[in-house]
């Protein structure tokens, strides 16, 4: 039976991470497809496959982009990303340090501006990501290795290569 903390298996990270150290590099993908719908809501549904199961996912524009406002926003998909990504790897950091949690809450805030969205501005359409973390230990040094470790967090802080196409 594997050793399991945070509701993390241990053996299991324990394994990818002697592999990264053996191969220096684990190069992974993930693929989804969706669809907009041009007429009512949720305005865009996409299938997301996991190692087990697939989830239907939909998303709304919120009324004051035109759309339904009746799903979640991309926009709020994109939060809740990095937060669920954040919490996931601060409990493997946690765990992987032999710290047990009994409660981990992660608040998240997005901060944006619509303007550049439906107009002409030079202004970011994202002015700040804040996370605020509440755990019943001192995380410490723990939660600053997940900040650096956080493939979520590293998106949103880093220019990625994205590529745009018709296809």
């Amino acid at each position: 039976m594997s050793m399991r903390i945070n509701n993390i298996d241990l053996d299991a990270v324990k394994a990818l991470s002697e592999r990264a150290r053996r191969e220096g590099s684990i190069p992974m993908e993930r693929h989804i497809q969706g669809e907009f719908r041009f007429d009512g809501s949720p305005m865009f549904v996409a299938e997301m496959r996991t190692e087990t199961t697939k989830v239907i996912v939909t998303a709304d524009e919120p009324k004051v982009l035109g759309g339904q406002g009746v799903h979640g926003t991309p926009l709020s998909y994109t939060l809740f990303g990095v937060m669920a990504c954040f919490a996931s790897t601060l409990a493997i950091e946690a765990a992987s340090s032999g710290v047990e949690l009994k409660e981990l809450r992660i608040s998240g805030h997005i901060y944006y501006d619509l303007a550049p969205v439906v107009g002409e501005s030079d202004n970011p359409i994202i002015k700040k990501v804040v996370l605020e973390v509440k755990a019943d230990k001192e995380l410490g040094e723990v939660l600053r290795r997940a900040e650096r470790k956080c493939p979520a967090l590293y998106a949103v802080r880093n220019p990625i290569p994205v590529e745009v196409k018709q296809v």
